[in-house]
C-alpha cells in the first residue's frame, strides 16, 4: 500500500541519492550521470508554482502491531495551469517490481482529476521498456516523438 505526501526539503537528500543511482538516471532524459548537489538544488529551487513534487510511501505490516513506512519513489506533476499535466515518476531499484510505481501513478492521475482536467500526459524514454508497458496498462497511448529518443504518451482521464 502507497500514498503520496508532498515532498519537503527534508526528503531532498533521499531524492538526490536515488536520482543518483544509474538505474533510475537511465530513465532521465536530461541526466546521463549522476549530479551534484547543488544542481539538485536548483532543480527544485527551479520549479513553479504549477509543480508539485510527492514522495511516494510504501507501508507493510511486520507483525500484528507494527507497521513499517518509507519513502520509495518520488511522483512529479507538473504544468497544472495547462490543458494536460504533466507526470513524471521514479521507484528506488530495491523496490521496483512490487507494484508501487503503478499505484504511485494512479494516485497521480486521481489527484490530476481532482484538478479538473480531463488529460494528462508523461514523456518517456523509447528504452524505457518497463515504464512504458506500467503506462500502458494504466491506459496512456503513444502521442508523437518527443524529443530524440522519446516517446511523449497521453491519458484521458
Amino acid at each position: 500500500m502507497i500514498r503520496l505526501e508532498p515532498a519537503t526539503e527534508y526528503d531532498l537528500l533521499w531524492m538526490f541519492d536515488t536520482r543518483n543511482i544509474p538505474e533510475v538516471y537511465q530513465g532521465f532524459y536530461t541526466q546521463d550521470k549522476p549530479l551534484r548537489w547543488d544542481e539538485h538544488l536548483d532543480w527544485w529551487n527551479s520549479r513553479s508554482t504549477t509543480w508539485r513534487s510527492f514522495v511516494v510511501k510504501g507501508s507493510w505490516s511486520i507483525s500484528e502491531w507494527v507497521i513499517r513506512e518509507e519513502i520509495v519513489g518520488v511522483v512529479t506533476i507538473g504544468q497544472l495551469d495547462h490543458w494536460s499535466p504533466e507526470i513524471g515518476y521514479y521507484i528506488s531499484p530495491p523496490r521496483w517490481g512490487r507494484g508501487y510505481g503503478k499505484q504511485a501513478v494512479q494516485q497521480a492521475l486521481r489527484f490530476i482529476k481532482k484538478q479538473r482536467k480531463d488529460y494528462c500526459h508523461t514523456t518517456v524514454l523509447k528504452s524505457n521498456e518497463r515504464s512504458i508497458r506500467l503506462l500502458k496498462s494504466l491506459g496512456f497511448e503513444y502521442m508523437a516523438e518527443a524529443r530524440k529518443g522519446e516517446i511523449w504518451m497521453t491519458k484521458s482521464l
